[in-house]
């Protein structure tokens, strides 16, 4: 081995010495004179000295090397880069795209050369000690600039809501301004922009502010405008204010040298600027991009172009689920921008307010070109896409894309676009929603119609891809479903599905969705239009939207929403959105819906030859102490059941409970009332052999949990909670026993579309008997069909005034209205001999009661003018209406509801009592042999007399008085009415 090779230190450190003076002595002069003057203000000293060694050592100039100088904590970065335009800002960004950067301080240096942008992260530090904070004060009441004593207390909480770095580079001035915006955009959505000039010699500054931002990417977003829009930036600050338990508020300051750039208002250039940075909230990045960087797009068309991609992705997912693909869709979109940009001329002759020209004639020749170019495309992969885009432009009959302000888009479309899809299976009407990372249908089966928003997230792309491709099949099963749920009401069936990708924020996702809904459906005031200015209406009639909370979905979405709808203008704020928390009647404070679950349930445990209040029998759900339905199903149970009620087995998001002598109840009633989940159970009450509790935290936990549902016996199964077709085909027969036998008898769906429709045939098949979601949970959309009706014709106040009586007495109607289907039900079954089951009979009954009150309705609408004209209508109406209602409001209920609800509300109630009364079939066959009038009304004369006898016989002193009467109740309507009729 060789001598190993002596290297004198002090040579090497001589040389690097003389290096690293020679740079300084070159660079300090220009670094002093070529950084903005505000740099110097904005960092320390001691900062300086770090990032003046890191440019003379790091070659950032000379060699274009950049360089990123970490805080020991990782809070903070300062990135050095060549190149001083916002393209090398936005590379720098893009490193942080997944960050929640709370802070920005970005420069470039006069002569373009390099960048230097700190950039800090969340959460937010606060200042050490009260003394930073006094400090900053003394300095803002000392300042030239004062504030005024009415502001000062707010003034002095905006600054202790403020960053450690923002007090301890406090600026007065700066300060006061950032006050001022933060008062200026609070509890406002959109996103405030302003060109200031000469806010400092020679300087212009773009003021951008907004609440409740986007915690990723928002900035990038901002400096990608910049870039593509060529506005040269001399220096940038960004702070987020996080306001304690108000909402957080951004501003950014880009300041413009106006030797560069002097942009003024009244320009194109500004317009342009200002119409995308509006946008900036709310788009999400997506791969589209590229349409704005290379072929100059807003970012508004570029929104445009995801929102038909992803809808042309919903409707071919079911041909190819690889084929049709996001990402193959995005490529075909950039593949063919010719073409793609000649739909979006299409798009702009159908509904470009300001168009020029014939609008008729260039829209038809435009569509022409279009199908003719993508006709002749050869791939047939690429043609179908293009096609379904077309399809997305062509059906669509109102869009808000045109509106100068708006949260998100929003689409009308006719459903023709189903075709060909048979008339009678289509929906009635179908909305489209692009937000924030986000997609969402809302999905109504009749003109007038109601149901729950639901949001569903996602945790990964791949995730985020598994419900995209199933998300309008689940929105219309979901839709299908309270169709024949909603039999009881007005309304007919809907449903509205949100699904959030993983970087959806889901308030940002909610609020766009809900607001460009309202953008098509508010009518302006005093004037006799359908839309607001700016829309282009193929619809040409108003529409009214009732909707209400489902899974995701807080008591705070729920008063934003309601307020979001007085606010806009919507003529019915307290109908737009049930289940409110004040003025409303919150499902899961009262147990609305699982108050119907448990009559059902206790109709079919005697159907399986158990009586509840006598015997004791024993329940499996899902759903835990914290949810909805399922906290109020064991609520009830024990309520009514006491004792009797042994619940064995119950999951959630988050574990599972077993026993099979059943969960003590007070254990229970504890997690229920702290709104504990399933693995919250006190393990030293268990008693049963081989009882657990398990947490979905341990794997082995998760698995347990996924198949207790299936595993657990028990006479009756009430799936509380859980999503679609959790019980399917693939793996329904997990829910038998090993000898074939199901681990349960009975099943009462208290949760919607749990178990397919294929998967309950099945089981159905195996013995056991099952209530469909339709029966079984439709007292909640019945409470929220009243909670509407009051909010039709009451203010809030007035409301409150007589809600405790008003929910007392609804509670007794839900309770009537299930046990007269749930005894129908049950009595059709046993008649049947068990050669018809209970789902077959319960989608029967509500197509039957839905498809009399369709012709009923007609008839009204053609036949009756001013219902108050009438006062056979009139009675049947105020009959439908809680007693309090009547009493205090009766000629608002006559006069005030909309007169399409109202002819609905009768046609519903009627033919729902009618069905339930007599029996299936027997009015669907007498509406087939004389006059719907005729019948109905017929009916209704007919059954006051039989509650007239009923009440003289009440004073009759007969041996079988009581026979005589049950005779009566049950017979008597019927006969008298065929008499009426002559058909006895």
């Amino acid at each position: 081995m060789g001598d190993t090779l002596k290297v004198d230190p002090s040579v090497i450190r001589g040389k690097v010495e003389k290096k690293l003076h020679a740079s300084a002595e070159k660079l300090i002069p220009w670094f002093l004179g070529d950084m903005p003057e505000y740099y110097f203000r904005t960092h320390s000293e001691e900062e300086q000295i770090k990032h003046v060694m890191a440019l003379v050592s790091g070659m950032v100039r000379d060699e274009k090397q950049s360089m990123a100088l970490h805080s020991q904590s990782g809070s903070m970065v300062t990135h050095i880069t060549p190149g001083g335009d916002m393209r090398a800002l936005a590379g720098v960004l893009k490193e942080y795209i997944d960050k929640d950067i709370q802070i920005a301080r970005i420069y470039s240096s006069h002569d373009d050369t390099i960048r230097l942008d700190t950039l800090i992260f969340g959460p937010q530090i606060s200042p050490d000690g009260e003394e930073p904070l006094r400090n900053a004060l003394g300095m803002a009441r000392d300042g030239e600039v004062s504030i005024n004593e009415d502001d000062a207390e707010a003034f002095e909480h905006f600054l202790a809501s403020a960053s450690a770095d923002y007090i301890e580079k406090f600026e007065p001035r700066r300060a006061l301004r950032h006050f001022k915006t933060c008062l200026g955009v609070e509890n406002k959505e959109g996103v405030q922009v302003l060109l200031e000039k000469e806010v400092h010699p020679g300087f212009d500054r773009i003021a951008i502010a907004m609440e409740n931002p986007p915690r990723k990417g928002l900035l990038l977003r901002v400096v990608n405008l910049f870039a593509r829009e060529n506005i040269p930036v001399d220096r940038a600050y960004s702070d987020q204010f996080e306001r304690g338990d108000k909402s957080p508020i951004v501003t950014m300051s880009f300041y413009l040298d106006r030797a560069r750039i002097d942009m003024q208002e009244d320009s194109e250039q500004w317009r342009r600027f200002k119409r995308q940075c509006e946008l900036t909230k709310w788009f999400a990045f997506h791969g589209l991009e590229a349409l704005s960087e290379d072929d100059g797009w807003e970012l508004g068309q570029v929104m445009l172009m995801q929102a038909a991609s992803e809808f042309a992705h919903q409707f071919l997912i079911s041909e190819d689920m690889h084929a049709y693909s996001s990402s193959r869709i995005t490529y075909v979109v950039l593949k063919h921008r010719d073409i793609v940009a000649k739909l979006m001329g299409y798009f702009d002759a159908r509904f470009n307010p300001e168009f020029q020209g014939d609008r008729v004639t260039i829209r038809s020749s435009r569509r022409q070109e279009v199908r003719e170019e993508i006709r002749q495309i050869s791939n047939v992969v690429h043609r179908r896409i293009l096609v379904y885009i077309y399809r997305f432009f062509r059906y669509t009959l109102r869009t808000n894309y045109y509106l100068p302000e708006k949260l998100g888009l929003s689409f009308r479309l006719d459903p023709m676009i189903l075709a060909p899809m048979p008339k009678e299976e289509r929906p009635f009407g179908i909305y489209c929603f692009h937000g924030p990372y986000s997609f969402a249908f809302h999905v109504r089966y009749r003109d007038i119609a109601r149901g729950g928003v639901r949001v569903v997230p996602t945790w990964t792309q791949e995730h985020f891809e598994l419900e995209s491709n199933r998300l309008f099949d689940e929105v219309t099963k979901l839709a299908s479903a309270q169709q024949l749920k909603n039999k009881d009401i007005p309304e007919g069936g809907s449903k509205a599905v949100i699904l959030l990708g993983p970087d959806a924020d889901i308030e940002l996702a909610v609020r766009s969705m809900v607001d460009s809904f309202l953008d098509l459906l508010v009518v302006p005031k005093g004037k006799n239009e359908f839309v607001l200015p700016g829309i282009v209406d193929y619809l040409g009639r108003e529409e009214q939207i009732f909707l209400g909370p489902d899974e995701n979905i807080t008591p705070q979405h729920i008063m934003w929403i309601t307020k979001r709808a007085e606010l806009r203008g919507y003529k019915w704020p307290s109908a737009f959105m049930s289940s409110k928390p004040g003025a409303g009647i919150a499902h899961k404070e009262y147990g609305v819906t699982s108050e119907g679950v448990i009559v059902f349930a206790e109709e079919l445990l005697k159907t399986l030859g158990i009586d509840p209040r006598s015997e004791p029998f024993t329940v499996k759900l899902t759903g835990g102490p914290a949810g909805d339905v399922a906290s109020n199903v064991m609520k009830i149970l024990i309520r009514e059941y006491g004792e009797n009620a042994r619940i064995v087995a119950m999951t959630d998001g988050h574990g599972a409970t077993y026993d099979p002598e059943g969960m003590d109840h007070a254990e229970l009633l504890r997690l229920i009332e702290g709104n504990y989940k399933a693995s919250h159970f006190d393990k030293s009450r268990l008693k049963g052999e081989n009882a657990f509790v398990v947490s979905t935290e341990d794997p082995a936990g998760t698995r347990i949990r996924n198949e207790l549902h299936n595993t657990a016996v028990a006479d009756i199964f009430i799936p509380s909670g859980g999503r679609p077709d959790t019980i399917n085909m693939s793996n329904w027969k997990r829910f038998l026993l090993e000898d074939g036998t199901s681990s349960a008898r009975g099943l009462v769906e208290g949760a919607n579309i749990f178990i397919s429709a294929e998967a309950r045939a099945e089981m159905e098949r195996v013995g056991v008997l099952a209530v469909p979601g339709p029966s079984a949970n439709k007292t909640g959309v019945i409470c929220s069909s009243y909670e509407i009706l009051a909010g039709l014709i009451l203010s809030e106040s007035e409301f409150l005034e007589i809600k405790e009586t008003y929910v007392a007495q609804l509670m007794v109607i839900l309770r009537a209205r299930a046990r007269s289907e749930a005894r129908l039900l049950m009595r059709e079954y046993k008649m049947a001999g068990g050669k018809r089951t209970i789902t077959q009979l319960s989608y029967e009954l509500s197509n039957s009661i839905n498809t009399l009150a369709d012709h009923v309705a007609l008839v009204l609408e053609e036949g009756v003018g001013i219902l108050a004209d009438d006062p056979k209508l009139c009675d049947v109406l105020l009959s439908y209406c809680p007693a309090i209602l009547v009493e205090k409001y009766r000629d608002r209920i006559v006069r005030d509801i909309p007169r399409r609800h109202q002819l609905a509300l009768i046609a519903s109630f009627v033919s729902a009592k009618m069905m339930y009364q007599e029996g299936m079939g027997w009015a669907s066959t007498l509406v087939s042999v004389r006059d719907i009038p005729e019948v109905v009304l017929g009916y209704l004369e007919e059954e006051k007399k039989v509650v007239q006898l009923l009440e003289e016989l009440q004073g009759v002193g007969l041996e079988h008085r009581d026979m005589v009467m049950e005779i009566i109740e049950n017979a008597g309507r019927k006969y008298l009415t065929l008499q009426r009729l002559g058909l006895g």
